[in-house]
C-alpha cells in the first residue's frame, strides 16, 4: 500500500513536472528522486519503528522478570 502511494506522488510530481514545462530528461530525473527519498522516508520510518518497539518489548521482558537487568551493586556500575 505504501509503495502504490510513493509511486502516485512521484507520478503527479512527474506530471506536474511537465506541464511545468521541464524537460522530459529533467522531469524523469527529478521524479527518480522524489521517489528515491520518499521510500528512504518510508524505509528508515518503519526500521527505527521496528527498533523502538523490539527496545520496547525487551525493556519490559526484563523488568518482568523480576531480576532487572542489573546485577552489580551500586558502586560497581
Amino acid at each position: 500500500m505504501l509503495m502504490r502511494l510513493i509511486t502516485v506522488i512521484s507520478l503527479i510530481v512527474f506530471l506536474l513536472l511537465l506541464l511545468s514545462g521541464a524537460q522530459l530528461d529533467v522531469a524523469i530525473y527529478r521524479s527518480m528522486v522524489s521517489f528515491m527519498s520518499l521510500f528512504a522516508v518510508v524505509y528508515l520510518t518503519i526500521f527505527l519503528l521496528n527498533v523502538v518497539k523490539d527496545n520496547n518489548s525487551d525493556n519490559m521482558t526484563m523488568s518482568g522478570s523480576g531480576g532487572g537487568g542489573n546485577t552489580k551493586p551500586e558502586g560497581e556500575n
